[in-house]
């Protein structure tokens, strides 16, 4: 299993925006594209940071375009979410994101 957590902070007033567009792309992701679940957090100091799990790095390389455009395989309100989470984004205090290979795993349950 594959996880990856994305971390940044968000430009002033697009905490709405970013919320909404990052539930379009995790449901859409999740129910269509192979996605395990995904989570995402808001940290005291601002940071937003999400947590997303997939069955392995391919399956999220082929549907997640980093710091790309969205690819033109998605349909056009998800190409459109991830538009708006890349414009959210403060650029100047964006992390590179973290993956992880998920050696142990007590979270889901059998």
């Amino acid at each position: 299993m594959f996880a990856v957590i994305y971390r940044g902070y968000l430009k002033p007033d697009c905490e709405k925006k970013y919320h909404d567009a990052w539930q379009i792309v995790a449901k859409y992701f999740k129910e269509k594209r192979g996605a395990l679940g995904s989570c995402l957090h808001k940290a005291q100091d601002g940071m937003w940071v999400a947590y997303s799990r997939w069955p392995d790095k391919a399956t999220r390389d082929a549907s997640w375009p980093g710091d790309n455009a969205p690819s033109d395989q998605l349909p056009q309100q998800v190409k459109a979410a991830i538009i708006a989470i890349q414009e959210s984004t403060d650029p100047e205090r964006k992390l590179p994101e973290i993956c992880l290979e998920i050696v142990n795993d007590l979270l889901i349950n059998d």
